[in-house]
């Protein structure tokens, strides 16, 4: 009899671990998911509590690209467990969580375990203990890009809980979306549907976009060549059939052949303010552009299209980038345009691929429009 008492608490505490270590929710637990809410400013004391921007809309707008929209709360005997997902994770380090214990109260340190992470969506979820469902969570964490310490607050919106026991259950409804596109992609015959060099690419959905857009063509009947580099002439000519505007015109600098192809193109960016050219009446048109080149030129054609950036994203590093474009990298940057990701992991001066460029045309098409 006392074995078997033996054998039924080892199995209880092994289960016990299992559920621990894996996230699984606990027998006879409540879960739900809920929607996050973020504040930069402290909730109690409506400031700012890492010495950064007293802009709240512009923090705020840094908070939520670092916290995923929804949340795992599960309700035990114990008390209240929560699962939040951190994104830009790659970003991020020496992450630091405290709970308040009560409403307007203090709050206290609390350990937490990473039980998934994910490259692929630059993720990691973190779990841990909590004094109720809605508290509000302090969160401290370096961030690489601004090269600081950066402190908000997060707490769940409990009226929007509905049962659930895993975030991936919210991404499945998104995974459902994109596999609905892409089935009417297959259906209305896609432009990029032959090119066999993008199957897996980073940038696959952002080139298919970009192609049948009329953005783009293949350099063949069957290649998009996503890594090859994009010269000056072919970015604005690009940027060019992004506007829909009638263009044409010739172009003035020395060494723009106007019987080429990017010859009108050129003109109209030169003329509306988007390009200024490389110098000495200059214009480079076959020489790769860099991805601090193609933000400054992204920036100056938002301005012509009387276009107000919004804050989609954290301030991107800067480190190596030209002192002329480090206004527009940042401002690019945060209006969710370029991104580690399509800069060649924030290697500003390298030169911009045409994977790099179709990434950076969907960003922004994707929340300004054209």
């Amino acid at each position: 009899m006392k074995n078997l008492s033996k054998r039924i608490i080892a199995a209880a505490t092994a289960l016990s671990l299992v559920l621990g270590i894996f996230g699984v929710t606990a027998l006879g637990a409540e879960s739900y998911v809920a929607d996050t809410v973020t504040s930069y400013l402290n909730p109690d004391t409506g400031e700012t509590d890492d010495g950064g921007t007293a802009n709240a809309e512009l923090g705020e707008g840094m908070c939520r690209s670092a916290v995923y929209e929804k949340a795992v709360i599960e309700e035990t005997d114990e008390g209240v467990i929560i699962t939040m997902r951190m994104l830009l994770y790659s970003n991020l380090s020496d992450i630091r969580l405290a709970v308040q214990d009560e409403p307007g109260g203090s709050y206290s340190d609390v350990s937490y375990n990473v039980i998934k992470e994910s490259s692929s969506t630059d993720s990691a979820d973190l779990r841990f203990s909590a004094p109720a469902g809605d508290s509000y969570i302090r969160i401290t964490m370096y961030v690489a890009p601004m090269g600081r310490d950066v402190c908000f607050y997060m707490n769940c919106d409990m009226s929007t809980a509905v049962s659930g026991t895993s975030l991936d259950e919210t991404e499945a409804e998104d995974t459902q979306t994109e596999a609905e596109a892409e089935e009417t992609e297959e259906t209305n015959d896609s432009a990029a549907a032959a090119f066999t060099d993008i199957d897996g690419h980073w940038a696959e959905s952002e080139i298919i976009k970009a192609v049948d857009s009329g953005l783009f063509s293949g350099t063949s009947a069957d290649t998009f060549s996503p890594e090859n580099s994009m010269t000056r002439g072919m970015f604005v000519t690009v940027l060019g059939r992004m506007s829909g505007e009638e263009i044409s015109g010739t172009a003035e600098f020395t060494d723009v052949d106007n019987s080429m192809y990017y010859a009108p193109y050129i003109a109209w960016a030169n003329a509306n303010g988007i390009v200024n050219g490389t110098g000495n009446g200059l214009f480079s048109p076959d020489t790769a552009v860099t991805c601090e080149q193609a933000a400054v030129i992204l920036v100056k054609y938002a301005a012509y299209k009387g276009v107000s950036f919004e804050t989609k994203s954290i301030s991107p590093g800067t480190t190596g980038v030209s002192s002329w474009a480090e206004e527009s990298v940042v401002s690019a940057g945060k209006a969710g345009i370029i991104t580690k990701q399509n800069t060649n992991g924030y290697d500003y001066t390298s030169s911009a691929t045409r994977a790099d460029v179709a990434s950076m045309l969907c960003n922004y098409t994707e929340y300004y429009g054209n």
